[in-house]
């Protein structure tokens, strides 16, 4: 179950539901899991009874990545600036051929 969780955290999957249905759907899901389809209940479950070993296990896995050169990390910004624009839906879209005269 570990390198389910593993593997999920580290190809975007975070949900337990989703981890469950990615050991019958994907290849390398299945072949981790070797065959097996753990429930969610007990991806939950694992999850929660082992969060602090997890959290520390995740951070070895990061730097170990780091330096096998295979994750770069940084600083990422995000702008949160709203700007008012003078286009709505409805304007923008045509409903209809249009006729230039």
């Amino acid at each position: 179950m570990l390198a389910i969780l593993v593997y999920g955290y580290s190809t975007g999957v975070f949900s337990s539901r989703k981890l469950e249905m990615a050991t019958y759907d994907s290849v390398a899901f299945r072949y981790i899991g070797a065959g097996s389809h753990p429930d969610h209940d007990t991806l939950a479950t694992f999850r929660r009874r082992f969060i602090d070993e997890l959290a520390g296990l995740f951070v070895q896995v990061l730097e170990m990545a780091r330096e096998m050169k295979l994750l770069k990390m940084g600083t990422v910004c995000l702008d949160g600036t709203k700007i008012h624009a003078n286009a709505s839906r409805h304007s923008a879209l045509s409903h209809g051929p249009h006729r230039q005269a």
